[in-house]
């Protein structure tokens, strides 16, 4: 009965290290650390509704304004692979962006993420959506759309 009971109790710790350890992993790899940012001296609100209009070819699925994120809903695009020997264009790609817009001392920021995904009728995971990393051009072009609208704005 000690036995049983002692074996339970590891299992249990080693399902919670492994349960804070998959939230830490899964942080890391959600963080907009190190994409393309546009700062400027515009107020939160200014940078917000630049943020929406930049994004006015996508329909938004979120909109917290007080967690200060928006994200769009999935758009197919041009697939940049194709697939098997015969290098057939059958591979299906979609993008989906996430903008966070945050207080800064002098102003605000606007940090922008294109989350990619690609889909194949052949391979391993075929018929699947599986996530591949996003265009850095795609975004910058996006922090860029944005800086420009808010320069017009005369921030």
């Amino acid at each position: 009965m000690l036995r049983c009971r002692a074996f339970c109790e590891i299992v249990v710790t080693t399902h919670r290290l492994l349960a804070v350890f998959t939230c830490l992993l899964l942080a890391g790899c959600v963080s907009l650390e190190g994409n393309p940012t546009t700062r400027s001296p515009c107020a939160f609100e200014q940078v917000w509704d630049t943020s929406i209009v930049a994004l006015a070819g996508v329909r938004l699925q979120n909109a917290d304004k007080a967690a200060g994120v928006l994200e769009t809903t999935w758009v197919e695009v041009d697939s940049s692979t194709r697939a098997g020997v015969m290098q057939r264009d059958v591979n299906k790609e979609r993008v989906r962006y996430v903008v966070e817009v945050k207080r800064e001392r002098a102003g605000s920021a606007a940090t922008v993420l294109q989350l990619r995904e690609e889909w194949s009728p052949m391979g391993a995971r075929m018929r699947q959506w599986r996530a591949v990393p996003g265009n850095p051009t795609e975004e910058a072009a996006l922090a860029v759309e944005i800086a420009r609208r808010l320069k017009e704005k005369g921030c």
